[in-house]
C-alpha cells in the first residue's frame, strides 16, 4: 500500500465524495510549488489521473497544454482503495465517466 501524507490522504477523501471525483480544488493551504509536490506523487503511484477538463461544466483546471486544452485531476480506483474506499461504493455521474473516456481515446 502507498504511504500518504496527511495532506494527500485530504485530496483523495474529498474527491472521493465528490460525484465527478474531482481532485480540485485542492486545499486552500496548498499553493504554488507545494501542490506540484502533493499532486505529483499521486499521479506517479496512479492513484489520481490528469483528464480532459470540461469547461462547460466549470472543471477546475490543473493546467493548460499549449494546444489550448485544460487538465483537470480525478481520483482513481487505486486512489479510492488507498484510502479504504471501495471504489464501486462512490456515485460516479456520467459527466465523470464521459471525462475518462475522452481521455482514453
Amino acid at each position: 500500500m502507498t504511504k500518504l501524507t496527511d495532506t494527500q490522504r485530504i485530496i483523495l477523501s474529498a474527491a472521493s465524495q465528490r460525484t465527478d471525483r474531482l481532485a480540485l480544488p485542492l486545499p486552500k493551504s496548498i499553493k504554488g510549488g507545494a501542490a506540484l509536490k502533493v499532486i505529483n506523487p499521486l499521479i506517479r503511484e496512479g492513484l489520481i489521473e490528469e483528464v480532459a477538463a470540461n469547461r462547460k461544466l466549470g472543471d477546475p483546471i490543473w493546467r493548460e497544454t499549449g494546444d489550448g486544452h485544460a487538465g483537470t485531476l480525478i481520483v482513481t480506483d487505486d486512489g479510492l482503495e488507498a484510502i479504504g474506499v471501495e471504489p464501486g461504493t462512490t456515485r460516479r455521474t456520467p459527466q465523470a465517466a464521459k471525462r475518462r473516456e475522452n481521455t482514453e481515446a
